[in-house]
């Protein structure tokens, strides 16, 4: 009699933060607000074609941008006139009362709008591709289900270091790089002003030319807030394909019936392809942590194994039968797309496990990874057979 399967833990290393709960909080009273909640999500094959798709997503996504660019207009004009014109009229003390709580002010309200036409956007998008409710059988637990997700895509909150399998996908990256890289994100756009209106004092002159230089704020913050939102529609049409693509791998193909035909040593490869691609990828992406808990599901995992380790991974793949292997280098290829984006680590050893078959399955990632991105789901679905024959 085979042992029963333990049920592994999913666990995220910290509670969600204030902005989250708050984005998660207003997806779902979108969701009630409008009804869609008690509507089934649809299947890929439920959705219009891809051409349809990518247009209505694109409409979306330009639109955001635009308010975007408006409200980012608006709320600096208004902060460069209080400077332009009260200046040189009050006094130095008054004027930096004014000034400050003007330019606190409009922060404000500036980041409000942006955060709520963040959680809009993503809302659209998530009703674009059929996805009403917000927690389905293929999710994570709910403090990171698909409002949650696309609640951190919205407000640009980090996906959470999850305990699942006791993988790190950080393994490889320095604590102080992820500092710097946070740190100089956050000031893109002030260094980018600072650093323009410089140049031109430089080139141009002192004095009254200071003040009149401040205007150029106004384009540089225009064109940052409609490039943050454009990121933020990006990033959540990503998650939600790549969503609903996993959940088509879950459901449709990674069924009982496939995966029992796989050996002990075969199940525990593709839980391996999953999770190196994580660790490679430096990333807790959602769209992985589905598949990885749709294969954890059915394997006897081991405490203290790690599975994450990509040399053990290769180990495997020497190991298991012809035709499992090319199982196992399907899934390793899907698995490497579901982010959108190949990082140099897994460029570099994606190869080793290839071997002679790498130009065909890394053209298969690539491809997949433009699909997820521009929207094709339908073409996608097609790139994810799993059957067991090379390519």
């Amino acid at each position: 009699m085979s042992e029963p399967i333990k049920k592994l833990v999913f666990a995220r290393k910290e509670e969600p933060g204030l902005l989250e709960k708050l984005g998660a909080a207003y997806y779902r009273h979108l969701g009630k607000k409008s009804g869609t909640d008690s509507i089934p999500n649809l299947t890929i094959d439920q959705l219009p074609a891809d051409v349809t798709l990518q247009a209505l997503a694109s409409n979306i996504t330009v639109f955001a941008a635009i308010i975007a660019f408006a409200i980012g207009a608006l709320t600096t004009f208004v902060t460069v006139w209080v400077e332009w014109t009260y200046h040189s009229i009050f006094a130095k003390q008054d004027y930096y009362i004014l000034y400050g709580s003007v330019l606190a002010l409009m922060l404000v309200v500036e980041l409000t709008v942006l955060f709520w036409l963040g959680l809009k956007t993503v809302y659209s998008l998530a009703c674009l591709i059929g996805h009403y409710q917000g927690a389905t059988d293929s999710a994570p637990p709910v403090d990171d289900a698909v409002p949650n997700i696309l609640a951190r895509a919205a407000l640009e909150v980090p996906d959470p270091v999850i305990h699942y399998l006791d993988i790190d996908p950080l393994k490889h990256l320095s604590k102080s790089k992820l500092f710097l890289v946070a740190v100089l994100y956050k000031a893109k756009v002030l260094l980018t002003s600072l650093v323009v209106r410089y140049l031109l004092i430089r080139t141009f002159g002192k004095g009254g030319a200071r003040t009149a230089f401040s205007w150029v704020g106004i384009p540089i913050t225009d064109f940052w807030d409609a490039f943050t939102l454009y990121k933020v529609a990006r990033e959540a049409r990503l998650r939600l394909f790549g969503h609903k693509l996993a959940e088509h791998l879950s459901t449709q193909v990674l069924t009982d019936a496939i995966l029992t035909q796989l050996s002990p040593l075969a199940r525990e490869g593709a839980v391996r392809a999953a999770a190196t691609m994580m660790v490679l990828a430096q990333h807790y992406h959602p769209n992985m942590l589905v598949l990885l808990m749709r294969l954890g599901d059915t394997f006897q995992f081991q405490e203290g194994c790690e599975y994450d380790n990509w040399e053990d991974f290769l180990s495997v793949l020497d190991k298991v039968a012809l035709h499992e292997r090319y199982f196992l280098l399907d899934l390793l290829s899907v698995s490497a797309a579901f982010d959108g984006r190949l990082s140099r680590l897994e460029k570099h050893h994606l190869p080793e496990a290839f071997k002679e078959l790498t130009d065909v399955y890394m053209t298969r990632t690539h491809q997949l990874s433009a699909m997820l991105v521009s929207g094709q789901l339908h073409a996608a679905k097609e790139l994810c057979t799993l059957d067991f024959n090379p390519g």
